[in-house]
């Protein structure tokens, strides 16, 4: 039986029903056949390696979900024709290599396309890039699973500018988005709190040391736990 877990729900949570949709890095494909089976989605998984393709082709047959699942060998969205679905969904992969792939792929990006996105690294570069490309982040969930904790944003792509937007418009929002400190959830205040116990320690271990490199790793995680402790007051029990 295919159990997608936590993550892989909030995933195809977010996707809307009877949408065309692209799967990018769908290692064995099982957000693509849920959201085939109970989103009534058609899908194109897409993944860069043959042998995860395989597997997931082997999956799809063997849940007789070819005709609304297809595969297909792509980099990023180099496959994907432009006009071809209404929503993408990329995961499992670092936030340096989903910025890349929306970055190249930005012809294959249209006004009111849907993204869902959940990057396993670099929060901050996606949430910076996707405010350079005009892609708006309409709602995030956190959520933790296997001892690692995990972002999922769900976005829109916007109207295309005349002019690039400014790096501090950019930059506004970066380390914890505007979502999530506005709408709290219980799991978003205990990520609060464990990033923060996180930081205490690094900052205890870098005091230790006597290096410039130190010291100014250990003024920059201060800030960052500053920032932290003031939201986290603010957004309360």
């Amino acid at each position: 039986m295919r159990e997608l877990g936590t993550r892989l729900q909030a995933i195809v949570d977010y996707v809307e029903p009877d949408r065309k949709v692209a799967d990018v890095g769908c290692d064995h494909a099982y957000v693509s056949m849920e959201l085939a089976e109970k989103k009534n989605c058609t899908v194109i998984a897409m993944d860069i390696n043959e042998g995860p393709l395989k597997i997931a082709e082997e999956n799809i047959y063997g849940e007789r979900l070819e005709k609304k699942v297809e595969t297909r060998l792509s980099n990023g969205l180099e496959a994907l024709e432009p006009g071809e679905v209404d929503t993408i969904v990329i995961a499992g992969m670092g936030g340096h290599l989903i910025t890349d792939i929306l970055r190249d792929g930005a012809d294959k990006l249209k006004p009111g396309m849907r993204l869902v996105l959940s990057p396993q690294s670099d929060l901050r570069l996606v949430r910076y890039s996707l405010r350079k490309q005009n892609i708006f982040i309409d709602s995030e969930k956190c959520l933790s699973e296997g001892g690692k904790w995990y972002f999922i944003l769900n976005c829109t792509v916007g109207m295309s500018l005349p002019l690039g937007v400014p790096d501090e418009v950019a930059k506004q929002n970066m380390d914890y988005g505007a979502y999530l400190p506005e709408h709290p959830t219980a799991e978003f205040r205990e990520f609060l709190d464990w990033e923060a116990r996180g930081f205490e320690v690094l900052i205890k271990d870098l005091a230790r040391q006597r290096t410039p490199a130190a010291r100014a790793r250990k003024g920059s995680l201060e800030k960052q736990l500053e920032m932290n402790k003031r939201l986290r007051e603010a957004i309360g029990e």
